[in-house]
């Protein structure tokens, strides 16, 4: 059995019991009233009875809302701040599973506008940009053209259809087992997107960059991106576990890795890995819920080392 099964069976019992242990309030009340109304005298027992049913009752609409209505339509943009060695500041914004839908709900109508508010010099975006059932390529264009940045905006894919991204938007630069060099002022970064059988010519590239930075869909090629001697690995695909438990985290995130890296910064040896919570939602017949884990854009600013 693997890491990742796990993690996913042990989370998953786990929020088995968190969802039925309100149950167990009723349940005490129901048998104390039994007892009780067998000595003729269970109006108490029963007011406390229905009480709990209504308390137990009021937990689950709560955490049926939260997860179907406010969560998946409240997102966030992080900012955090690594170094690196550069000579001037860079900063990146860092998209992933943006699931774009045909209807535009309110969190891709919140990235648009957050779009406006950024200035980042470079915009990654790393798979599962459209959503598997969506193939009209105006809604995808309605959210990728705001997508603008001075050094360019580049791109891995997920399960993704390249044909018909390149149909909805011409300005993104999609990166599979190729590498890209863009110039900043004296510094010389080199992306490579999801390295695969071109590694000894994408490993030409890196040698040559000040700093390197590798974009792929989940978080199981870090060992490979390491050996690159990358500096920065952006990675999506976990959606944090998008149904997440207190002090455990992601009870699913589908990769080899397992809970390894599932959501926020890492390190491994010298590289620093962002796994991206995400914008959007699995596709259905999957549940579109979002629980303990808002949807989330991230902006990173590289800051020189010292």
């Amino acid at each position: 059995m693997t890491e990742s099964v796990h993690y996913e069976l042990y989370g998953t019992l786990l929020f088995t019991v968190l969802a039925v242990l309100p149950l167990v309030l009723p349940i005490v009340l129901f048998l104390r009233w039994i007892r009780v109304r067998r000595k003729g005298d269970g109006n108490k027992a029963f007011r406390k009875l229905s009480l709990g049913c209504v308390l137990v009752f009021l937990i689950y609409v709560l955490v049926a809302v939260d997860a179907y209505y406010v969560e998946p339509n409240w997102p966030r943009m992080e900012a955090v701040e690594i170094s690196g060695k550069l000579k001037s500041k860079l900063t990146v914004l860092h998209l992933s599973d943006l699931h774009i839908e045909k209807n535009m709900p309110r969190r891709e109508r919140w990235l648009v506008e957050m779009l406006g508010k950024v200035s980042p010099d470079l915009i990654f975006i790393t798979g599962d940009i459209h959503q598997t059932d969506n193939h009209d390529t105006n809604s995808i264009d309605r959210v990728l053209r705001h997508m603008k940045a001075p050094l360019g905006v580049f791109a891995c894919l997920g399960y993704d259809n390249l044909t018909m991204l390149k149909q909805a938007n011409t300005n993104i630069v999609y990166l599979h087992d190729t590498a890209a060099i863009v110039r900043r002022n004296t510094d010389v970064v080199a992306i490579v997107g999801s390295p695969g059988t071109q590694i000894e010519k994408q490993r030409h590239l890196l040698a040559k960059a000040d700093y390197r930075i590798i974009l792929e869909h989940t978080p199981d090629g870090v060992e490979r991106a390491a050996d690159l001697s990358a500096d920065l690995y952006l990675c999506g695909h976990t959606h944090g576990g998008q149904v997440r438990i207190p002090f455990w985290g992601a009870i699913i995130t589908n990769c080899e890795t397992g809970k390894k890296y599932e959501a926020g910064l890492y390190t491994l040896r010298n590289m620093i890995i962002h796994t991206s919570r995400g914008l959007g939602l699995e596709p259905e017949p999957a549940p579109q819920v979002r629980f303990f884990c808002r949807p989330e854009i991230t902006l990173i600013n590289i800051i020189p080392s010292k």
